[in-house]
């Protein structure tokens, strides 16, 4: 029988099941050959086992067997299943799907799956609008533009270098810190952990326009993708290169990929994203020597947050060799600071025209800073109904930030060609002076400062910015379809008794428990971890419980001791005291021999916590 033929309402046996999922979910990855081929030769196969047990244990390729898990054990458990169904459910849920599969692609197609991203669909859209949305709070922009300004990061009493953030009125609005150093709160392997930490060396060179970028860029895919349970998405370097247009490498006239130089500039930068702690009140924040703050002073840090946390890393390795060439993608979100500003009912969006990432960080910064502003001033006006109004000169140079190497007229010149530029790319519609120019002043004593810099622009957006900006902007991310979804297969993974032969409509057999884990996690050891867990022969279970409970060694605590334990963990010292249970300040004065009396409680939790981790290293 052909598919076409099979009524659309006609409950399906698991021969037709296996068929239909392949028909209608094969256009998600209708570039992606390599799927489809293996895909269609387990969707019309049928191996003697399935013939016995009309289960799809034996399907050779493990994201085929999970599309059916999602299908009959999450989308339509204990129902029975139509093309219909099938059809509405791909169509509702397309993001999720690709997204739930990703693990499994990595691990199958490893070679092909490490270049892509998940979030191709949505930079398309993006490339296909020509903007993206990104908030319209003063402080959230200020938080954003201080990743610009690496002369303005100077060293302070904490050894830190950090920075006042204030706004246009001169009025402090917080305080942001480097802290290149402190650690992810995810465990990284030594090849990755490597990598990162080369990342992370040059974090002050590498605050910048581009960084702002990417600051904008994963923000907006964080609103617009479907998160893990911990809220992260996944960031791949293809995301940023595609949306800046940067050309691939070609060869004999084929396209090949990205250049790894430049997925090394893109993924330095999201490490200096995630190295700066920023601190948002009303007045100026009170800087505390941390060499000599006391326990009960650590309250002053809470206000300072990590401004993108980092989850796992998506490491590319050689073919020939297996040495690792560059992390390509990472689990990222923004912390609590930054999430107000990007969800709830009192956010404020607006459209941020995509030319901002095209130009260059170099030799166009210029056009990168004014675009960011007249996007943040285009929303503020377009509600208060004064489009208008216009700017003065000096406030826009203050934002342009041209640099002070240029005289008068060369400011003047780049300023006027900056403005033309932006009207060519059509990312503002008009602009002109309030007045004509005395060009007789021009070039007097006292012109620039007195007379020109002083002078109105009235500078007008275009009507789709217009016509976005007058709607209250309600980004669907489909979060709570796919919450919602992997919550069940969670639970489908860790509870035996949902796939008992009673519930399984095609008596279905322990597959699903195997084949689960691999489903929800990106992290492909982390899966296997899982999956193999499950099914520990007895006789090998028996092995590792009597490693667990492996003779106390013979351990003392000494200043030297902790610390070489904490340098072969990568640990920093916050993260130790944390596990330990004492203040990091404490744990941090013993390391340096500054304790004036030994504390006999302390000294205990300490030997206890060594004793535990070389344990673990045995």
């Amino acid at each position: 029988m052909k598919y076409d033929n099979i009524h659309d309402r006609l409950i399906l046996n698991y021969e037709f099941l296996k068929v239909a999922l392949f028909e209608e979910t094969k256009y998600l990855f209708e570039d992606r050959p390599y799927i489809i081929d293996k895909w269609k030769h387990d969707a019309y196969q049928m191996t003697e086992e399935e013939l016995k047990h009309q289960s799809p244990e034996h399907i050779g390729s493990s994201s085929f067997r999970a599309l059916f898990s999602l299908f009959t054990q999450t989308l339509f458990f204990e129902q029975a299943i139509t093309k219909e169904m099938i059809k509405k459910a791909v169509a509702q849920y397309h993001s999720t799907i690709k997204v739930i599969l990703a693990g499994h692609f990595i691990q199958e197609f490893p070679n092909d799956e490490i270049k892509r991203s998940i979030n191709e669909e949505k930079i398309n859209e993006a490339l296909e609008r020509d903007y993206i949305y990104s908030s319209m709070d003063i402080d959230f922009h200020l938080m954003r533009d201080i990743v610009t300004k690496k002369k303005d990061f100077k060293e302070r009493e904490t050894g830190l270098l950090s920075t006042e953030i204030i706004d246009n009125r001169g009025k402090v609005r917080g305080f942001a810190e480097l802290r290149p150093h402190e650690s992810q709160s995810v465990e990284l392997t030594s090849d990755q952990q490597e990598m990162w930490l080369e990342l992370i060396e040059s974090t002050i060179n590498s605050l910048d326009e581009m960084t702002a970028d990417l600051f904008d860029l994963i923000t907006y895919l964080w609103m617009v993708s479907p998160k893990s349970n911990d809220g992260y998405i996944e960031f791949h370097s293809n995301d940023a290169l595609q949306l800046r247009n940067l050309k691939k490498r070609t060869a004999n006239g084929r396209e090949l990929d990205y250049r790894e130089e430049d997925r090394f500039n893109i993924m330095k930068r999201v490490a200096a994203l995630s190295s700066i702690w920023v601190s948002l009140g009303d007045q100026q924040v009170k800087v505390v020597n941390t060499q000599d703050i006391q326990d009960h002073d650590l309250y002053e840090f809470k206000d300072f947050q990590r401004m993108f946390e980092i989850g796992r890393i998506r490491v590319a390795y050689d073919k020939k060799t297996g040495e690792p060439k560059g992390i390509y993608a990472v689990q990222v979100k923004p912390s609590s600071i930054l999430t107000p500003y990007l969800e709830g009912p009192n956010r404020s969006l607006g459209l941020l025209d995509l030319k901002v990432f095209q130009y260059s960080h170099y030799t166009q910064r210029e056009h990168k800073r004014l675009t960011r502003y007249l996007n943040l001033q285009w929303k503020i006006r377009t509600i208060k109904r004064t489009l208008q109004q216009p700017f003065k000169v000096s406030t826009l140079l203050n934002v342009m930030d041209i640099s002070s190497r240029y005289n008068g007229v060369q400011i003047r010149d780049k300023f006027e060609n900056v403005l033309d530029e932006l009207q060519k790319d059509s990312v503002i519609r008009s602009w002109r002076y309030n007045e004509e120019i005395d060009e007789n002043r021009v070039g007097k004593k006292g012109w620039f400062n007195n007379y020109w810099s002083k002078l109105n622009v009235v500078i007008l957006p275009t009507e789709i910015v217009v016509k976005e900006n007058q709607k209250k902007l309600n980004i669907d991310s489909t979060n709570s379809v796919t919450a919602e979804i992997i919550e069940r297969m969670n639970h489908l993974s860790h509870d035996n008794s949902s796939f008992s032969e009673d519930n399984n409509l095609f008596k279905q057999t322990e597959f699903f428990q195997k084949e689960i884990a691999t489903t929800i996690e990106l992290d492909i050891e982390t899966s296997k971890e899982k999956t193999t867990t499950k099914q520990t022969p007895k006789k090998e279970f028996a092995e590792q419980q009597a490693f667990n409970f492996v003779q106390d060694v013979e351990v003392s605590v000494s200043p030297d001791s902790m610390k070489e334990m904490i340098d072969s963990l990568s640990m920093s010292i916050r993260q130790a005291a944390e596990e330990i249970g004492i203040a990091h300040t404490t744990l941090s004065r013993y390391i340096r021999r500054e304790n004036k009396r030994q504390n006999n409680k302390n000294d205990e939790k300490m030997l206890n916590w060594l004793k535990e981790k070389k344990k673990v290293l045995i």
